[in-house]
Parts: C-alpha cells; sequence; structure tokens
C-alpha cells in the first residue's frame, strides 16, 4: 500500500467513521472535521474553551490518554531538567504552549483517529472490522475529564515537592 497523501481528504478516514471514533454528542469534532477537509489540513486551530485552558482535561474528556501523556510528560520532562540544569523557563514558555496544543486539540483527535485508521486499513481489516475498532475511542467523559485534570496536577505538584527549588 502506497504512502498516503495526508493532504488529500479523500484519503482521510471517511466521516462517519470518525463520528463513531468520536462517540455521540460529538458536533464540534465533526464540525472540525469539516473545516479541516474544506482547508485539506488535518490541524486547523479550533478554538474550545475547555482545551484551550485545560488541554489535559480535555485529552481525559475525550479519553486520548497518549496525547494526555506526551502533554503531560512533556511538561514534566522541562520541568526536571529546568530543576536540575538550575535554569529558568518564564512560566508563560509553560502556559503558551499548552494554550497552542488547546488550540490544535481537536486536530489531534482527527489526527490520532486518521492513523489508526489507516493502520486498520493496512491489516486488511473490512469496513465493519475498522468501524468497530474505533467506535468511541474519542467518547465524552467527565470523570474522566477530572482523571485528567488531578493526574496532571498531581504529577505537577509532586515534581514541585521533590525537585530542588
Amino acid at each position: 500500500m502506497d504512502k498516503p497523501d495526508l493532504r488529500d481528504p479523500a484519503q482521510w478516514l471517511p466521516r462517519e467513521l470518525f463520528a463513531a471514533y468520536c462517540g455521540p454528542g460529538s458536533d464540534k469534532l465533526l464540525a472540525y472535521y469539516d473545516k479541516a477537509k474544506a482547508k485539506r489540513q488535518l490541524i486547523v486551530f479550533q478554538f474550545d474553551w475547555l482545551a484551550f485552558f485545560a488541554v489535559p482535561a480535555w485529552f481525559g474528556y475525550r479519553q486520548q490518554w497518549t496525547l494526555w501523556a506526551t502533554v503531560v510528560g512533556v511538561v514534566a520532562a522541562a520541568t526536571v531538567i529546568e530543576a536540575l540544569a538550575r535554569i529558568h523557563l518564564p512560566a508563560g514558555a509553560f502556559g503558551g504552549a499548552m494554550m497552542a496544543v488547546g488550540l490544535m486539540a481537536h486536530g489531534l483527535v482527527l489526527t490520532t483517529a486518521n492513523g489508526q485508521y489507516l493502520k486498520l486499513k493496512r491489516q486488511g481489516l473490512g469496513p465493519d472490522a475498522i468501524r468497530s475498532a474505533l467506535a468511541d475511542k474519542a467518547r465524552a467523559h467527565l470523570g474522566s475529564a477530572f482523571a485528567g485534570l488531578f493526574g496532571a496536577l498531581a504529577i505537577g505538584s509532586a515534581l514541585a515537592y521533590l525537585l530542588p527549588s
């Protein structure tokens, strides 16, 4: 199978599979899909209050734990390096980076869904098996939003306590 041209929306996962991936009540993500498809880019800035101000909570809300771990891990690693190297990174750098990730959050979910779709397609799975494998992977879950937020806060608090100041 040739490498897909991700600038060609015809090679993206179909809208109905993205809808299945996002689960019920995902109108904002489906509107994002339409916007991204029209612009022919998987990642287009999209404002979402929760994603903009609390991206770990938003990734938890959408059960995107790989993205959550990546974002929280990068911030934790930067915090550790900052403390051990005895350098000072401005707090605005962290806040600004998190806000930028928040503006890209919908696109990161679409990119993840598309990657999983292409992987399943390469494995030769049929449409029903692909739909079943993708179903509800980004379903909204309020309890997971709290887990995402409190998990990130707990890691940040632990680092603040354990690292030399």
